[in-house]
């Protein structure tokens, strides 16, 4: 993991670094940490092979230098969250966020506010307009943090594979484009 964080947060205790493929490790912990996540979305948990294949996939006309993971970590406890982000995507104004997720001792706090504050901050000086994401249907605790986030409900897809399961997916979009 890179050192210097990547965005501030506004949590003292707090910091966020882009992590690479020598994390793989570190991100699988938080997987299996999250088992109940893994269960809801993909009905299993988390295998080293898939947590590898998620770290580098990228649609196509993307590169690995577009997708960005990075760790959300308690100066204490370590890395608690991780978020997934692919730049320019799925048009060149727009940042897709893949994941959002933290350990379950570190939900519900107001953690994740503060990380999709400094997200967004992050992302307009990158030069995103918008940001875009998916949510599986079963997720509704998800989706109702997103909602509060200020992200709007575009469409939802037909059911896809999940790992063991076939969910719909509720596609949700935040515009960030300050005005002056």
């Amino acid at each position: 993991m890179q050192t210097e964080p990547a965005f501030d947060i506004g949590l003292q205790n707090y910091s966020v670094q882009r992590m690479s493929l020598a994390d793989i490790a570190a991100v699988q912990e938080v997987y299996d940490r999250c088992l109940d996540y893994m269960l809801l979305v993909d009905g299993h948990a988390a295998d080293p092979d898939g947590v590898k294949e998620d770290f580098q996939s990228v649609p196509p006309g993307k590169s690995n230098e577009d997708k960005y993971v990075f760790g959300i970590t308690e100066h204490q406890k370590g890395i608690v969250g991780l978020l997934d982000v692919l730049r320019g995507y799925p048009d060149e104004t727009t940042w897709w966020i893949g994941t959002l997720l933290f350990v379950p001792e570190s939900r519900s706090q107001g953690l994740g506010e503060k990380v999709v504050q400094g997200f967004v901050k992050y992302a307009q000086a990158g030069g995103a307009q918008a940001i875009m994401l998916g949510v599986v249907e079963e997720n509704t605790r998800a989706y109702k943090f997103w909602l509060r986030m200020g992200f709007e409900f575009v469409r939802e897809t037909e059911p896809r594979q999940f790992g063991n399961k076939m969910q719909k997916v509720r596609v949700m979009r935040r515009n960030i484009v300050e005005f002056t």
